[in-house]
């Protein structure tokens, strides 16, 4: 029997991992008569953070979707990507994930609306270069089909293991440990930053170097109640870096952690 309970928390997870590093896009098949209009999803993954390709390669086996190609890179590790591009994957996935979407859910959700209602449809040159204008317009509509109150835990998981870093090393001082968690975006992103802000504090920079803003939380000693839920909940959800959460809730529960020294800042 499947875990319904376990496959909602999974599509919610894939919501946020999605946000942070997925694409979903046109594609055209051509013909003497014009261009139909296709569908596909991409999401890829290093395997110097996916261990093996461990978790991209499992996700047509747990969901039941897509397949994955991988390609290795000269001086850098295998990238392995997750496809589904077929009609009957796309009609039962993606109507699940954008309702747990934060950034991109109200942009996928135009995109697949136009997909299902040009099924069949030959389409001539100009109509294709107008839905390619109409995609990245959408691109820039970053915000959650309905407004999300608070972030689900497998979402923020998701969302982390993509677009956000778990701090654990000695602290620039020379005494104890920096803990924090990060994420960044690009600033017309920052809804997804914003929503962690709002349910977790800490504060949120923009980067004018780059363009992009960040969102930081310290999970230091003064905030060790905090860290400890925070982290607890998360381990749970996360599978990228899910062994990071680990070492720092296992720090917590030794007596060095009495030893965390930390400044006022996250810095």
């Amino acid at each position: 029997m499947v875990d319904v309970k376990a496959q909602e928390s999974l599509i919610k997870y894939l919501a946020g991992l999605c946000d942070a590093d997925a694409s979903l896009s046109f594609r055209f098949n051509k013909s003497s008569k014009g261009s139909t209009v296709c569908m596909i999803l991409h999401l890829c993954a290093a395997e110097s953070i996916d261990k093996d390709g461990k978790f991209i390669k499992s996700l047509p086996e747990i969901t039941g979707f897509g397949n994955v190609t991988s390609r290795q890179r000269k001086h850098w590790s295998p990238i392995n990507e997750w496809q589904v591009q077929s009609r009957r994957d796309l009609n039962m996935l993606i109507p699940r994930l954008i309702k747990h979407m934060v950034i991109k859910g109200t942009h996928w959700n135009n995109l697949f609306e136009i997909y299902t209602r040009l099924k069949g449809e030959v389409l001539c040159d100009f109509e294709v270069e107008r839905l390619k204008m109409s995609s990245k317009l959408s691109r820039k509509d970053a915000r959650p089909l309905k407004s999300k109150k608070h972030p689900t835990w497998a979402w923020t998981a998701g969302y982390i293991d993509g677009d956000g870093t778990l701090t654990f090393k000695n602290h620039p001082s020379g005494y104890g440990k920096k803990i924090q968690v990060t994420a960044i975006s690009h600033k017309g992103d920052r809804v997804g930053l914003d929503l962690l802000h709002k349910a977790f504090g800490g504060y949120i920079h923009d980067r004018s170097h780059d363009n992009c803003s960040e969102w930081k939380r310290n999970l230091g000693v003064r905030d060790k109640s905090f860290a400890l839920k925070f982290l607890g909940k998360l381990v749970n959800h996360l599978r990228l870096k899910k062994h990071k959460a680990e070492q720092m809730l296992s720090f917590y529960n030794t007596k060095d952690s009495q030893r965390l020294i930390e400044t006022s800042s996250t810095e």
